[in-house]
């Protein structure tokens, strides 16, 4: 696990190299990088993209794509309780998890579930209408 004390500007980051599993992240103060990557390095790993499905219990942060620095909103707080699968690009960048200010003590967990699953399967699971069938990208985090 990541610990460190409760400096609320500080930014960590740290690298999951497994190509599925899960994140908890209690009580987040500041932010934290998380970059996703397969454990081998291939021409194919720029093919593959990155299913995250957050915890319904998910509370107290922001979720972003941040490519070379640059922010991409990809799930607001009280996005994340309804824990629907989001899919995208492995090149879109890394997962910046930035924690909401609060004055409270209340307890937050951000939690998600992560595959990293080739683009092929997640261009299947587009329907003809170009609308996302979560049902099939879902099933494949099901398997957790």
């Amino acid at each position: 696990g990541l610990t460190h004390e409760g400096h609320t500007r500080d930014v960590e980051q740290v690298y999951l190299r497994c190509s599925q599993g899960s994140l908890e992240w209690l009580y987040p103060t500041g932010a934290v990088i998380v970059n996703l990557r397969p454990n081998t390095v291939s021409p194919a790993a720029a093919r593959l993209s990155v299913c995250i499905k957050p915890s319904k219990d998910s509370t107290g942060t922001n979720i972003y794509l941040d490519r070379s620095g640059k922010l991409r909103l990809l799930l607001r707080e009280q996005d994340q309780a309804q824990g629907k699968v989001h899919c995208f690009s492995i090149r879109e960048g890394a997962l910046f998890i930035e924690a909401i200010p609060r004055t409270d003590i209340s307890r937050r967990i951000t939690a998600f579930q992560y595959e990293l699953v080739n683009d092929r399967l997640r261009a299947e699971s587009q329907s003809p209408g170009g609308k996302k069938d979560v049902c099939c990208v879902t099933s494949v985090l099901q398997q957790l």
